[in-house]
């Protein structure tokens, strides 16, 4: 099947702020492709904000290009950038960002002027409808809760029917139980529009429940890309190991070769059999499961935590035994 079209395009993209000595983003190359969602991850000053804030035309590159749909709106050969208003997208920040003294309609129809406005009323109660809000139009945001204020937020950015959506750490400031609920909630609406979008987060909760793709930013540098499981189940180094969650690193005895598994892919075997050797350094409950720290023989300093199966056989493990350990592909 043929790959689809590109939505947004950096192209060897570059950002370097004021007597800041590294650049903020340093020559990406990466392509946000029609009806996916793409996670960029990374830690705090990666540069990940800064390739949306590039995007939506808030921040100017200060190398390379930014196209939409093919055409260049910032950077290269642009005479004059397209600006914000005219590049067709739709934002989400962390707190939505919402009018206080407008209500929930006119939030939502804010994006909307100029239209006719029989078509603007169609469209916000549509957009209400769509997240969840019907008959919510009068409100104002002070009267909603988090999740509503957030969804909210994703009506009004969605209602121009914007070509892409960007997303800024959406769930970072809810709580666990509702942020989970949310996160559900909003990809389903966007799978369900076939809605193109870049989604910021530092989460791997946030990329497990809604990214097809994933791209690793490190110090402005694109480290790693490509599918989810891929990238899950293969990472570069370690960075990008653990930006997905906890990664253990394996290094073969005999070639010295390094790999990263997951929790999940632990195998227990009973000390002196094939694999590799490990002590238990602390076994303790967390939630259903039984989770292992342990420390490998020949590897000083590291530790692995891993997931004990539930069923196989073998007793539950005690701090100081010997164990072996293999891993599942």
């Amino acid at each position: 099947m043929a790959e689809s079209a590109p939505i947004l395009e950096y192209r060897q993209v570059s950002r370097r702020y004021s007597g800041s000595a590294a650049p903020a983003v340093d020559a990406v190359d990466l392509a946000v492709l029609e009806g996916e969602i793409l996670a960029l991850v990374g830690g705090s000053g990666s540069g990940k904000t800064t390739l949306l804030r590039l995007a939506a035309g808030l921040e100017s590159p200060d190398g390379g290009e930014v196209r939409l749909d093919g055409v260049p709106v910032a950077g290269g050969g642009v005479v004059r950038e397209v600006p914000p208003e005219r590049r067709r997208l739709g934002l989400v920040f962390q707190e939505g960002s919402l009018f206080p003294h407008l209500t929930a309609a006119a939030n939502v129809a804010y994006g909307l002027r100029g239209r006719p406005r029989s078509e603007v009323r169609d469209r916000v109660e549509e957009c209400l409808a769509l997240v969840a809000l019907p008959g919510f139009g009068r409100r104002y945001p002070h009267e909603l809760s988090g999740g509503e204020r957030q969804r909210l937020a994703l009506a009004r950015a969605l209602a121009p029917s914007p070509r892409l959506l960007l997303l800024d750490e959406p769930f970072s400031h809810l709580d666990p139980a509702l942020r989970w609920r949310l996160r559900e909630e909003i990809r389903d609406i966007l799978v369900g529009l076939r809605q193109t979008a870049l989604l910021v987060t530092h989460d791997p909760d946030d990329v497990f429940a809604m990214a097809g793709r994933v791209a690793m930013l490190q110090e402005g540098v694109l480290r790693q890309s490509g599918p989810l499981r891929e990238v899950y189940r293969h990472p570069a180094n370690r960075y990008c190991a653990e930006c997905l969650g906890p990664a253990n690193r394996v290094v073969d005895a005999a070639t010295g070769e390094e790999r990263w598994t997951r929790p999940e892919d632990f195998v227990p075997a009973p000390a002196g059999a094939s694999g590799d050797g490990a002590v238990v350094v602390e076994a303790r409950e967390s939630g259903a499961r039984l989770v292992l720290r342990l420390a490998p023989e020949g590897q000083e300093g590291e530790r692995w935590l891993v997931h004990w199966p539930e069923s196989g056989g073998m007793a539950t493990p005690r701090p100081g035994e010997r164990l072996g350990a293999s891993w599942r592909k």
